[in-house]
């Protein structure tokens, strides 16, 4: 998670997996990301998720998991393939 809280960007990092039965029978744990690097890292990985035009779903008010509307003048980015070229990068 990124909060803005006014401007001062609060990181939170917690399980992906939030279905109801990991909420109803477990406990969900979440933990404030305090490495100034790292946090770099999650705003890099929001971006390339919010700029997926190819792959990515929209979940409106009524649940439908449609796909984002796509715009054939824009070279389209996949965000999977994307966060995977990002984490090339970096040698472990």
């Amino acid at each position: 998670f990124i909060f803005n809280n006014s401007g001062n960007q609060k990181y939170f990092i917690s399980s992906a997996d939030w279905m109801t039965r990991n909420i109803d029978r477990r406990v969900e744990v979440t933990c404030p990301v305090y490495s100034k690097d790292i946090q770099k890292q999650l705003e890099s990985i929001f971006d390339i998720q919010f700029s997926d035009n190819v792959k990515a779903r929209i979940i409106d008010k009524k649940m439908s998991n449609r796909f984002r509307e796509k715009n054939d003048n824009i070279k389209g980015i996949r965000s999977q393939f994307k966060i995977h070229e990002y984490f090339l990068q970096y040698e472990y």
